[in-house]
């Protein structure tokens, strides 16, 4: 599945190439957010408490009410831990902080260590530090402790130059039950699926920004239909997820149920079924 990423500078969403150079703000996240939900968990990083220059503590609070969110970014204590766990985040992520003697007090449920890699080569300090560590061997080290793992390729971070499966695929192995989400490059919904077939997920932020990947497609890319006619059957919910019903979707009308943000679904006689 797709993990869209809010990553915060100064209350602003950001967007970097190779956590160096700035080169996108989108502004309030807030909107963002709601039209991210649509897919499940967001990934919010704040880059101002990853790089010491101060934090985003309150508009990631806010973000948590709209929807759930995997909190990153200058996570480095217990206490922080606990606190955004407390807070409502669904799951923590922790980089340089990721040692066995911290990461056995936490819900393993609930923790994600990030691995940041320059070549595969982990990076810290806000990518600005190579440590001589090589990825496979912090995954190996860590894997009895968390629940899952982001591993981003800094080379490719922002540059919309694609993912490189052949890379990504030995870490997906290594990280056995702990569900990997890779970072890096991904721009379509063809790499979300390649990468859904090994067992991980895709964390994207700069192709969804600058539209290069559409956010329905993006949805779309782990669909299988075995009907003939490609829909894919869809059971519509309440706010209690009560089941409602039975319909059909398709590639169109998923676009557009995600641009209204309503229920917009593929009838077989009558086309675009909108709802609600």
């Amino acid at each position: 599945m797709i993990v869209p990423s809010i990553d915060l500078r100064s209350g602003s969403a950001v967007q970097l190439i190779g956590g160096r150079e700035q080169v996108l703000d989108a502004g309030d996240p807030m909107p963002i957010a709601e039209r991210f939900k649509l897919v499940g968990e967001i990934a919010v990083v704040d880059l101002d408490a990853a790089l010491g220059t101060g934090d985003n503590k309150q508009v990631i609070e806010a973000l948590l009410a709209i929807a759930p969110c995997r909190v990153g970014g200058g996570i480095r204590t217990y206490e922080d831990a606990v606190r955004w766990l407390d807070a409502g985040a669904a799951s923590v992520v922790l980089g340089t902080a990721a040692t066995p003697d911290l990461l056995r007090r936490l819900p393993r449920a609930r923790v994600i260590a990030a691995l940041d890699a320059m070549h595969g080569e982990v990076v810290v300090d806000g990518w600005q530090t190579m440590t001589g560590r090589n990825v496979l061997e912090c995954i190996e080290n860590l894997k009895p402790y968390v629940g899952g793992f982001l591993v981003t390729f800094v080379e490719r971070e922002g540059r919309m130059g694609g993912i490189d499966l052949d890379a990504a695929r030995p870490l997906i192995e290594a990280a056995g039950e702990c569900r990997m989400t890779i970072a890096g490059g991904i721009t379509s919904a063809e790499e979300i699926r390649a990468l859904d077939e090994l067992g991980a997920d895709a964390q994207v932020g700069m192709s969804l920004y600058t539209g290069k990947l559409d956010l329905a497609d993006s949805i779309a890319a782990t669909l299988r239909s075995d009907r003939p006619d490609g829909l894919w059957p869809t059971v519509v919910v309440d706010e209690r997820n009560t089941a409602l019903g039975l319909t059909y979707s398709s590639p169109e009308s998923l676009r557009e149920a995600v641009r209204r943000q309503r229920g917009v679904y593929q009838s077989r006689n009558r086309g675009l079924w909108v709802k609600g």
